[in-house]
């Protein structure tokens, strides 16, 4: 007797694989979907906002409120003697084929700018002059740098002019603690308070609510000793729910200590 095969006709193995093709395919488009919201489409974030009407009450003389993220950007200004800008200056060893690195940053009417790093090998440790302009003013600068014994070779700094725009003053760390290189800033400019504005919507994934954070605090300058540039707790921090971003304008009342600043963060235009 002739043996009969046991296979599936063409239409009951389409019947078969014709479900399973759907699965698949409902599942790849989800994964698709997913895909595109975590990776196309992964933040949701307010619409930016700018500064207007800035005013100040209390403590406003010799108080500045400058922008943390613009450079020359100040919404109040009420000191009655110019500000000084400082700088902190390294020379590291870095600890990679002998490398020193030189850099640091200046702080320009409570805004942070940072030098180029210029680096250097071991050769330098014989003693060698390098050369940099601090952002600010302008102002030419040479740096001595030499073995310290230290991890900081930086030794001394120079002004290349005869006399520098200034007024600012540039310090270093050494292993003994803090110590000022250069000084042209007149004693009264230590008693301007620099605060600075952060405004800035944060950013979620896509399912999240927007929120805007408004942060202002008290510039702490390389003179006071201060390692994160910020007085503790001397500050405004708020952040704005999505309920509170629906108006055009936000009214914000920063009360700082003796000084209270009150301004509008007004949506930007599209």
């Amino acid at each position: 007797m002739k043996k009969i095969s046991k296979k599936f006709p063409f239409s009951r193995k389409l019947a078969i694989l014709v479900p399973v093709l759907l699965v698949a395919g409902i599942a790849a488009v989800r994964a698709v979907e997913l895909h595109e919201a975590r990776v196309g489409h992964p933040l949701s974030m307010a619409a930016n906002r700018h500064v207007k009407n800035v005013t100040c009450t209390g403590r406003c003389t010799n108080v500045v409120l400058a922008s943390d993220q613009e450079p020359d950007v100040q919404y109040f200004e009420g000191a009655t003697q110019p500000t000084c800008s400082e700088s902190m200056l390294w020379a590291n060893a870095n600890g990679r084929e002998d490398q020193i690195v030189f850099g640091g940053y200046e702080f320009i009417n409570g805004f942070q700018d940072n030098l180029p790093t210029q680096t250097f090998g071991p050769d330098a440790l014989n003693g060698k002059d390098i050369e940099f302009t601090l952002p600010g003013s302008g102002d030419v600068f040479t740096a001595h740098v030499k073995d310290t014994g230290e991890w900081n070779l930086l030794d001394s700094v120079t002004c290349n002019e005869l006399m520098c725009a200034g007024p600012e003053r540039i310090f270093t760390d050494r292993d003994s603690g803090r110590v000022k290189l250069y000084d042209s800033c007149d004693a009264s400019s230590d008693r301007v308070k620099i605060f600075t504005l952060y405004q800035a919507p944060e950013l979620h994934g896509p399912d999240a609510d927007d929120t805007y954070r408004v942060d202002v605090g008290l510039r702490a300058l390389p003179s006071t000793g201060s390692t994160s540039g910020m007085v503790e707790g001397a500050g405004f921090e708020q952040v704005y729910a999505s309920s509170e971003l629906t108006d055009d304008t936000i009214h914000v009342i920063a009360d700082v200590g003796d000084t209270t600043f009150e301004f509008d963060l007004v949506k930007d235009e599209e």
